[in-house]
């Protein structure tokens, strides 16, 4: 049986120089939750995304492709979708 967990995730990125960083990362209990925070950090970063990734909480496999809740500023390529 697999023991499956969905996660919301909110990952912040930085600026340095001309390159986009991986800044904070957040777990959220709840796609709302995930989306209000990525709404107020989008002043504060540079970019900032709010995902759903449901993984197999004993191999730490991703299951789906991950979704995207809430999108703000830059973020590097690929990451959205493009």
């Amino acid at each position: 049986m697999l023991a499956e967990k969905t996660l919301y995730i909110v990952q912040q990125f930085e600026k340095q120089g001309r390159r986009l960083v991986q800044g904070r990362q957040m777990d959220f209990k709840t796609a709302d939750e995930a989306i209000k925070r990525a709404e107020r950090d989008a002043g504060r970063a540079a970019g900032v995304i709010a995902v759903q990734q449901t993984v197999d909480t004993e191999t730490g496999e991703v299951l789906e492709e991950p979704i995207i809740l809430a999108q703000y500023g830059d973020v590097p390529m690929g990451i959205s979708g493009d």
